[in-house]
């Protein structure tokens, strides 16, 4: 840090007095974070225990510059400062105060400490206070899956904690502004009946969901102004990042501090917001400006080719129909836009590049990032299967996406069942069968089948490969059947010792046989991800169910699998190992919150209407269960075809603000499913070209 040379722009920031409150803007890459670790190592030598520093960011990747720098040895001894979220604060107040705020918020049980809910807890709890009310035909009409359905229930509920007005009131706010068919307004009542349900059980329970930790927190610092004195008193600093990525919640609570903490760094990023659907509010943010004494910009960014940023302000005026006047050539350079007429040809194409740039120009994988408005199976499968023929690394993030879909889960979990007969969970042979091809990657669809149709018996019992007939061993050859009787031994060596937590038996399935060479998941950094997470949920389950699970005589291991299988868990939100080097694949919303830049993007399909059209959400709404939005409304296409364009534009300024080097932009003539298609995304390309080459004729 203290080898970083800043430009006058920054030192005025870092000049400024520490005992006043400055707020700093400016775009992706601008040094603002940078200034803002700066600012950590100047405040930590000032802190001591009656001086306290507060660093708030919107999700925990937020905060790893913050961590990193506690981390380094130059960092100031004293006491470390408190690096949280507004999730982790809630929570760390619950826990102080329980005793004094438990009977106050309604708890029954106020001689019981809280137990705190995940996103997989609250849905498996939900599921249980919903199933009365699905047996009644509630949500008849509605036809999603049940994972979506829960999880609308549960963010209509974090809406109302993190926008601030009474749960009570989600129906009718929704129903104000519908304007559609009647049916739509049974629904909206019918996920409030579910969710003040919820919330009573919880209360009952002492469990706090995520909505729940953050009403109480909100209503104690709000009406109890001594409590929130004794909470606060000792943090001297603040510093708070990534505003725009936070709630109005967290900003209230920093407007009600500005008088009791005298020293505040509060940093915004211009253009973004993109986590809205979970709440983010750029608007709101705006408003701690006016506790500010000091407002700095910070307008230049870092790493960021011209040519790129030329292209981005002139396809965002494109896409929003805004005029350019004079649009730089040097946009030109900064894409390479490629028109096919099928998808394959596509895949083929980007993979074709990808191998390229690796092994001819000697890009680093991790530097590039191959994005789409979705990633349904077939075309991750297309992609991975392609880059790894051509030995390249890569990564998937999909968080649309449950566990329980994964094939390296389905895998994994029928071994499982193999080793575990006293679950008496059947595993079927087409199970098997996928497990076999993910786990062996020599053996092809044709030998799996026949390894599966004779080795399964008795539910999920498995015999050895070489208990199979000659005949039958000959057309699986023993090249496969070695590997896979190398596991069922492995088994039964487990077998002849104490049971072992699914999360424990998982990790050392992976780490003595299947990570092992010639092994599916040997240097297969995707699939050893996925599974990581998959233990590390396993894991957090057990911790939440264990009691449970004793008090109704049941293997909680065996309940994880069942809740898995039923589609109730969350979504895949994050991966680890993210600095691997590989190429990431993922939907481009999810490559945005990541908060990284890649040298080199590639962007499927751009023709697709995918990149403009907003995910139904039948039993909820990001945009009217928001304080901008007036009740006095009603929500129109018309205000649907404008937010959907400003997301957009937003969408490709923020992209391009990540893309360092150059982006590669594709148009397939006919989408998966064989149909012509058209998009804004496109549209406001061919605007750019007819521009750009409407210039260059002029001249």
């Amino acid at each position: 840090m203290n080898d970083l040379h800043f430009n006058v722009q920054q030192q005025a920031v870092l000049d400024a007095e520490i005992n006043t409150h400055i707020f700093l803007e400016g775009p992706f890459k601008s040094g603002k974070t940078t200034l803002g670790v700066a600012r950590l190592l100047s405040v930590a030598a000032q802190s001591d225990p009656s001086h306290q520093i507060l660093v708030l960011t919107p999700q925990r990747s937020l905060a790893v510059p913050y961590r990193s720098a506690l981390l380094d040895i130059g960092f100031p001894a004293g006491v470390a400062p408190t690096i949280t979220t507004l999730s982790g604060l809630s929570r760390q107040f619950i826990l102080i105060y329980w005793p004094q705020i438990a009977e106050k918020n309604g708890f029954h049980r106020k001689n019981k400490l809280p137990t705190f809910l995940s996103m997989e807890t609250a849905q498996y709890f939900l599921k249980r206070i919903c199933q009365p009310f699905l047996d009644k035909q509630y949500f008849h009409e509605v036809h999603i899956d049940p994972a979506r359905l829960f999880s609308q229930i549960l963010d209509t509920m974090n809406k109302a904690a993190l926008v601030g007005y009474p749960l009570e009131e989600t129906a009718q706010r929704l129903k104000e502004a519908w304007n559609g068919e009647t049916i739509r307004e049974s629904h909206y009542e019918q996920t409030q009946e579910c969710a003040l349900a919820f919330r009573a059980y919880c209360l009952e329970n002492n469990l706090l969901d995520f909505s729940l930790q953050v009403e109480i927190f909100r209503n104690c610092i709000t009406q109890d102004a001594a409590l929130k004195k004794i909470f606060f008193q000792n943090f001297h600093f603040l510093i708070a990042d990534n505003l725009e990525e936070d709630v109005p919640v967290l900003h209230d609570l920093i407007l009600d501090l500005a008088a009791d903490i005298p020293s505040m760094l509060l940093i915004k990023d211009n253009n973004a917001g993109f986590r809205s659907f979970l709440g983010a509010d750029p608007t709101s943010a705006e408003r701690l400006k006016q506790i500010c004494q000091y407002t700095f910009e910070c307008s230049e960014q870092f790493d960021l080719s011209t040519a790129v940023h030329a292209f981005n302000g002139v396809l965002t005026n494109c896409i929003l129909r805004k005029n350019t006047a004079n649009p730089p050539v040097e946009a030109l350079q900064a894409y390479s836009l490629r028109s096919v007429q099928f998808y394959p040809e596509m895949i083929a194409d980007i993979c074709q590049t990808i191998h390229q740039l690796v092994h001819e120009e000697y890009v680093l994988p991790g530097d590039i990032a191959v994005l789409s408005p979705y990633l349904p199976d077939s075309l991750k499968f297309s992609l991975s299967q392609k880059l790894a023929e051509l030995e390249i690394p890569y990564l998937s993030s999909r968080p649309s996406r449950t566990l329980a879909e994964e094939p390296i889960t389905r895998a994994v979990l029928t071994f499982a069942k193999a080793a575990h007969p006293r679950w008496k969970l059947e595993a079927t042979t087409e199970e098997l069968r996928h497990a076999i091809m993910a786990i062996f990657p020599a053996c092809d669809v044709v030998r799996a089948s026949l390894l599966a149709q004779n080795t399964l018996k008795d539910k999920s019992k498995l015999e050895h490969y070489y208990a199979i007939p000659l005949f039958t061993r000959q057309r699986i050859t023993d090249a496969i059947g070695v590997q896979f009787d190398a596991v069922l031994d492995w088994i039964a060596d487990y077998q002849k010792e104490e049971p072992l937590p699914l999360d424990i038996f998982l990790s050392r399935l992976f780490g003595e046989q299947l990570s092992q060479p010639g092994f599916g998941l040997h240097e297969n950094v995707d699939s050893a991800a996925l599974l990581t997470i998959l233990i590390q949920s396993i894991h957090d389950f057990r911790l939440m169910f264990c009691s449970l699970a004793e008090e109704q005589q049941q293997d909680v291991s065996k309940m994880y699998i069942e809740t898995l299988q039923a589609g109730l868990l969350p979504s895949i939100h994050s991966l680890p190992r993210e600095n691997s080097d590989a190429v990431l694949i993922s939907p481009a919303f999810t490559f945005l919150m990541k908060n990284r830049s890649v040298r080199y993007q590639f962007w499927l399909d751009i023709g697709s209407i995918g990149w403009w059209e907003r995910l139904d959400q039948p039993l909820t709404h990001p945009y009217v269960l928001n304080r901008n939005w007036s009740r006095e409304k009603r929500w129109t296409d018309a205000e649907e075809y404008q937010a959907n364009q400003s997301a957009l534009a937003r969408l490709v300024q923020g992209l391009l603000d990540r893309c360092e080097d150059h982006v590669y932009l594709y148009v397939a003539g006919l989408n998966q499913a064989g149909i012509n298609q058209s998009s804004p995304l496109l549209s406001g390309m061919q605007l750019f070209l007819k521009r750009i080459y409407g210039m260059k004729t002029n001249e």
